[in-house]
């Protein structure tokens, strides 16, 4: 299973859904589900109430942006350039949910 829709990437993508899904759109969700799962060092897929919503619309993003690029593999979609971007601040937002209190610093103390 992947995260997100094919119908949405395709919108996304071209601007509208076709009747039945090319299996390019399949294979670009698969590689975005990857691509998160690897980023948040995610060993088993999430599912139901485990994933967060953001994942769903980071991969049609991501999906959407690698269908783009096959067009033309020298430009770098906006899509990609923006799921890239709601991945990192979502890890952001994640590890300092994760901390407890102030970040520990460490000193030399010289005897």
């Amino acid at each position: 299973m992947a995260y997100g829709s094919a119908t949405t990437v395709q919108e996304l993508a071209w601007g509208a859904a076709k009747a039945n899904t090319p299996a390019g759109v399949t294979a670009a969700l698969v590689t975005a589900t990857s691509v998160i799962n690897s980023k948040f060092n995610i060993k088993t897929e999430l599912t139901g109430d485990a994933l967060p919503t953001i994942f769903g619309v980071i991969a049609n993003i991501l999906a959407a942006g690698m269908l783009q690029e096959m067009k033309d593999p020298d430009v770098k979609s906006q899509n990609t350039i923006r799921g890239e971007a709601m991945m990192a601040e979502y890890k952001d937002e994640t590890s300092l949910e994760d901390s407890r209190g102030e970040p520990y610093h460490m000193g030399y103390v010289q005897p």
